[in-house]
């Protein structure tokens, strides 16, 4: 590994890379870097939900020693020259980069989709264990909608239900006049409670029975894994019973969103501005895309959106590239500054462009 290494010895193999510059360190120095709680805290129950503040230290870390970004995805932004958004859809405008996570989640999309159309009697519950932020409830919605107006689609959250609320929402179901989704999310929140799946057991048993197909999503995120989430609910009262009512083959991970799906969500969201300004967007230079796929203060979509309209709004008439300077209002100093960060690696990102097609 690098950091065992000198620089100079480094500098000599014939696989190095210039950007590789930026994370060769002293073995002490990294040591310091790994003492950090990305890696001091990664046993602790609520590590996910602090992640991100964690990678926001481990970057602080390295930049205190004069590492100033993070380069390793660089490589990846610069070989892409071609993006079809269509390759990478899953469902509606939900999408995702790797291809076994892209055809895991296809699965499940057409395992709900069947089931709605089944009324065989057979229990149409699946049990998603999903990573914060990686867009569960996004996904859930995006096939209700393709499904629509076919069927009717409802969200209850666990975690902002006290008993008699959660009891009705469920209950209510029941009555619908046509095929239903409904996504229980934060399932494993109220771990003190006995309640939560005392309510849903009655509930899952006369689904089967249900005049029209009733499908439950339930989905969470503690445990740091689906066996973890799943050990976690079979240890509260009637969590066992639960459990046995989701059949194994409806049970399913949503990973975290890698670099690549921020692309993704990225080059969608700019299109789809352009879109609604009646415009034409066909390719994104590559080095706007590099600062807008790291921007840590573009951590969700509306963020996003709003950004990638302004964007667009820079884009001269009649020009259907949007450029690096576009993402910047005149005399922002963030143009600047990201661009002494990566200047030393980034020249081939300059005036090259990413073509989007849909």
């Amino acid at each position: 590994m690098n950091i065992f290494r000198s620089e100079e010895h480094v500098k000599s193999w014939p696989l190095y890379f210039r950007m590789a510059e930026d994370y060769i360190m002293p073995v002490a120095d990294w040591a310091e870097v790994f003492s950090g709680p990305l890696f001091r805290r990664r046993l602790e129950p609520d590590y996910l939900e602090n992640a991100e503040e964690y990678f926001r230290v481990f970057r602080e870390s390295l930049r205190a020693f004069g590492k100033q970004s993070p380069f390793w995805q660089y490589p990846m932004i610069s070989e892409m020259n071609l993006v079809r958004l269509s390759r990478y859809c899953v469902v509606g405008n939900y999408t995702r980069y790797e291809e076994e996570v892209l055809n895991t989640l296809k699965d499940i999309r057409f395992k709900i989709s069947e089931a709605l159309r089944e009324q065989d009697g057979a229990r149409k519950n699946f049990l998603i264990w999903a990573a914060p932020g990686s867009g569960k409830t996004f996904f859930a919605q995006q096939i209700a909608k393709e499904l629509a107006p076919a069927c009717d689609y409802q969200e209850i959250n666990l975690a902002k239900y006290d008993q008699d609320e959660f009891k009705y929402a469920i209950t209510s179901l029941l009555n619908g006049s046509k095929p239903t989704i409904c996504l229980v999310d934060e399932v494993d929140a109220q771990p003190t409670t006995i309640w939560p799946y005392e309510s849903l057991l009655p509930i899952l048993d006369q689904a089967t029975s249900s005049s029209f197909p009733l499908i439950f999503i339930f989905a969470g995120s503690s445990g740091f894994s689906l066996e973890g989430m799943k050990e976690r609910i079979s240890l509260r009262s009637k969590g066992q019973d639960m459990l046995s009512r989701i059949p194994s083959e409806n049970q399913a991970i949503i990973p975290p969103m890698s670099f690549g799906d921020r692309v993704l969500i990225v080059l969608s969201q700019f299109v789809r501005a352009a879109e609604d300004q009646g415009r034409e967007l066909r390719t994104v230079e590559k080095l706007g895309l590099y600062y807008v796929a790291l921007n840590e203060k573009l951590s969700n979509a509306r963020q996003l959106r709003e950004f990638a309209v302004r964007a667009v709004e820079r884009i001269p008439q009649g020009d259907t590239r949007l450029k690096y300077d576009n993402l910047f209002s005149p005399g922002d100093p963030e143009n600047k500054r990201f661009w002494q960060e990566v200047s030393s690696v980034a020249q081939e990102l300059v005036n090259h462009f990413v073509e989007i097609e849909p």
